[in-house]
C-alpha cells in the first residue's frame, strides 16, 4: 500500500480503513462508511475514489457512501494491464453491489465517472441492471461529448502512443495541465504533489494512458449515452464548475438545452474538480436535491 503520510492525513486515513473485493483478476478497493441509503460514487480522470474524502464527511450522517476505485485507478489493481472499456467499469459497479448485498442506490458521478453512471441508468432503462437506482447526481463531466472540451494532453494519452507519451511526460507537465482546469482557486504545491500521487496510483503512470482511452469510448458511444438520460425516469441533477475549460458553464448550456429534466445548479468561481474545490458547496446542493426527491415523493 503506497500512504501519503506527509502530504494528505484523510487521504491516508481513507486507504487504511477501506475495502478490497476481487473483480476480473483485479483487486478492487472502496471504501464504505456512513448510515442510510447507499450513495453510489463514481470517481473520474486522472484521479480516485479518495477525491470524495472532503465530500463523504457531510454525507455520511445521511448516506452510507460506496466509493470504489475503478480499475487501473488509486488502489484498485490491473495486473492485466488491461486497457478497461466504460461498460466494464460498470460491470465492476454491478458485481460490487452484488458483493455488498445493496439493492438499490443514490448515483453520484464526477467527469468519467459521469459516463459510467449513464451506462448504469441505461441498463436500468432496459430492465438488466442488477440493483435499482434511486437518482443520479452529476458533477462535471461529458454526459454531453458535443459539449466536451479534453485538454490537449489527454487527446495525446489517448491516441495510438499514449503509452510513450505517459513514459516520457514529467510531472510538471501533466499536474500544470490539471491545475489549469481548476477554477479561481488553485491548487497549492502541497495539493499538486498529493494530485500527482493520486493519479499515478499503485499502478504507475502508465495506467493514465490506459484510462485515457474512456475519452475514446466516450466519443464513439456518446449518442447513446445521452439516449440513456433523455429516456431515464429517476430524478437527476448536475453541480457544475463553471469555470471549468472542459465541460464547465458552455456544458451547463448545452445540458440547459438538451437535457432540461436534469435540475442544474452552477458554482461560481469552481472549476473541474468540484468535489475538491468546493466539497461544501457539492454537499450543500447535493443535500438540497435529495431533500427536493424526497418531499416529491411525501406527496
Amino acid at each position: 500500500m503506497r500512504n501519503y503520510p506527509h502530504l494528505n492525513a484523510a487521504i491516508d486515513a481513507w486507504y487504511q480503513t477501506g475495502h478490497y473485493f476481487d473483480w476480473d483478476g483485479a483487486r478492487i478497493f472502496y471504501q464504505k462508511e456512513g448510515t442510510g441509503p447507499v450513495m453510489l460514487m463514481v470517481h473520474g480522470f486522472p484521479t480516485a475514489g479518495c477525491d470524495w474524502v472532503d465530500m463523504a464527511k457531510g454525507l455520511t450522517e445521511h448516506f452510507t457512501i460506496v466509493a470504489p476505485g475503478i480499475a487501473d485507478a488509486g488502489h484498485s489493481s490491473n495486473p492485466n494491464k488491461k486497457t478497461y472499456r466504460l461498460s466494464e467499469h460498470a460491470d465492476m459497479l454491478e458485481a460490487l453491489m452484488k458483493h455488498l448485498n445493496v439493492s438499490s442506490v443514490h448515483l453520484l458521478g464526477h467527469d468519467v465517472g459521469d459516463a459510467i453512471c449513464q451506462d448504469v441508468i441505461e441498463r436500468q432503462n432496459e430492465g438488466t441492471l442488477s440493483f435499482k437506482v434511486e437518482s443520479c447526481s452529476f458533477l462535471n463531466g461529458g454526459i454531453l461529448m458535443s459539449a466536451h472540451r479534453p485538454v490537449k494532453l489527454q487527446s495525446q494519452l489517448a491516441g495510438k502512443y499514449g503509452w510513450l507519451v505517459a513514459r516520457v511526460m514529467r510531472k510538471s507537465n501533466f499536474m500544470s495541465t490539471v491545475r489549469a482546469v481548476w477554477g479561481d482557486i488553485k491548487p497549492s504545491d502541497e495539493e499538486i504533489d498529493v494530485l500527482w500521487q493520486v493519479s499515478k496510483g499503485i499502478n504507475g503512470r502508465s495506467s493514465l494512458a490506459r484510462r485515457s482511452y474512456n475519452l475514446i469510448d466516450r466519443r464513439e458511444h456518446a449518442a447513446r449515452r445521452a439516449g440513456a438520460l433523455k429516456e431515464a425516469t429517476v430524478p437527476m441533477c448536475m453541480i457544475n464548475g463553471i469555470k471549468d475549460p472542459i465541460s464547465g458553464e458552455h456544458a451547463c448550456d448545452a445540458i440547459e438545452a438538451e437535457l432540461p429534466q436534469i435540475t442544474l445548479t452552477r458554482l461560481q468561481g469552481v472549476g473541474h474538480f468540484p468535489l475538491i474545490e468546493a466539497p461544501e458547496q457539492c454537499v450543500e446542493y447535493l443535500l438540497r436535491f435529495h431533500e427536493q426527491i424526497r418531499t416529491f415523493k411525501e406527496k
